[in-house]
Parts: structure tokens; C-alpha cells; sequence
């Protein structure tokens, strides 16, 4: 190896390890036990709520409902699933238009954020989660490029 491939090698790995140390194996639900709880976001028109419970050492479950203000009229439920199985953290969501339930593999994850893609479904293809201090929570829906939304959630008693 020459020194300027030396170098190069070096800046490179130096540039990712920040990356890396963030990027945590995905292999067990006690790193994202910060979800735990119930959830809520809202604006004029929509009330969105999460709410997750952990039923099992490999298992959270949670169920997310969207209502529309002031008719109340439900928008959408879904029943979440975060499973630990095969070596890795699986979000699973049944939601009312789609006939089975839509598996995405958690990619990275830590003490303040976990990120779920799968590149195969239509949208989402990736689901951001990121804790926002004690009381907050972040939601990226997206399409794994400029397309999607987010919700800010506030932790509720």
C-alpha cells in the first residue's frame, strides 16, 4: 500500500467511524425501549396516536390510530408489531388497506433513533423513529428519498 492509498484508506474510515459508532447492530428490542408508551400528535385537523407495550422479552406491540377534528371520525388504525427474530428487529404493520401485514428490517438503531426500511414496498419504504429528550418523538415516514411526512409526537400520562 502506498502512503497517499494509506491516507485515503485512513480519511475514509475516519469520515465513517462517526457513522458507524451511531449505527448499532439491530439484534435486540432492549435498544429501542425508549418507544415504549403512549404517544400523540396533533394539529387543527388530525389527532394521531401511538401507543406501544411490551408483552414479551421479543416482542412490543403497539397500535396507531389517526382521527379527524372536530367529527372525530377515524381516519385510519393500524396494529404495529416490533419483533426481535432471524437475528434482527422487524416493525410489522397490518393497516386496513392492505390485505397482509408490511414487514420492514431495522437497519440501525440506538439509545435515540431507529430506522426501518424496506425497499420493496411502495410507501413507506422507510420509518425513522427518533426520541426527542424524555418526552418527545419523532416520526419520519418517507419514501427513502424527498417524498413523505413527519409527525412530532409528545409522550402522554
Amino acid at each position: 500500500m502506498t502512503k497517499s492509498s494509506a491516507v485515503l484508506a485512513c480519511a475514509i474510515f475516519m469520515m465513517l467511524a462517526p457513522v458507524n459508532a451511531l449505527a448499532q447492530a439491530c439484534d435486540s428490542l432492549a435498544t429501542i425501549r425508549w418507544i415504549l408508551g403512549s404517544w400523540q400528535a396533533e394539529n387543527d385537523l388530525i389527532l394521531t396516536q401511538e401507543n406501544w407495550s411490551q408483552v414479551s422479552s421479543s416482542t412490543y406491540e403497539g397500535r396507531g390510530e389517526v382521527t379527524r377534528k372536530p367529527s372525530g371520525a377515524k381516519d385510519g388504525v393500524e396494529t404495529l408489531r416490533l419483533v426481535e427474530m432471524s437475528g434482527g428487529i422487524y416493525y410489522i404493520a397490518k393497516v386496513s388497506h392492505n390485505d397482509l401485514p408490511i414487514a420492514f428490517r431495522a437497519v440501525s438503531c440506538g439509545d435515540d433513533a431507529a430506522v426501518f426500511e424496506n425497499p420493496r414496498h411502495d410507501f413507506p419504504k422507510q420509518l425513522v423513529y427518533r426520541r426527542k429528550a424524555v418526552d418527545g418523538l419523532v416520526v419520519e415516514v418517507s419514501d427513502g428519498a424527498s417524498g413523505g411526512f413527519t409527525l412530532e409526537f409528545t409522550r402522554q400520562q
